[in-house]
């Protein structure tokens, strides 16, 4: 009886197991996500241009770890002073998982 009790548990278990799996790969690919926009941004501020900001602000694709496909994309308005950029990461179907915003002082 005690076998089968704990039986039921663990298959009452398994789908919140499941989900927790699920939810930490989604986690990580937004904290890579994120890393590499504060990537971009800090690259774009090293150079103080307004290529940079156009470099940072094109289409990239990336993956993280578990090989799970992220893209990154933005816009940038180099006509004010400071400078304004914006990044966006969409997952692999087209959700948001992050958006940076930036000021950029252009030399």
């Amino acid at each position: 009886i005690a076998m089968f009790l704990l039986a039921l548990i663990t298959i009452a278990l398994i789908p919140a197991l499941y989900n927790g799996i699920i939810y930490s790969s989604q986690q990580a690919t937004t904290a890579t996500a994120t890393r590499q926009l504060n990537t971009l941004v800090e690259q774009a501020r090293q150079t103080h241009t307004c290529n940079a900001l156009s470099s940072a602000a094109s289409l990239r694709n990336f993956a993280d770890g578990a090989q799970q496909g992220f893209s990154t994309s933005g816009t940038y308005d180099c006509g004010t002073s400071p400078a304004r950029l914006s990044l966006t990461a969409k997952g692999a179907n087209n959700s948001t998982l992050v958006t940076v915003e930036a000021l950029v002082y252009l030399q």
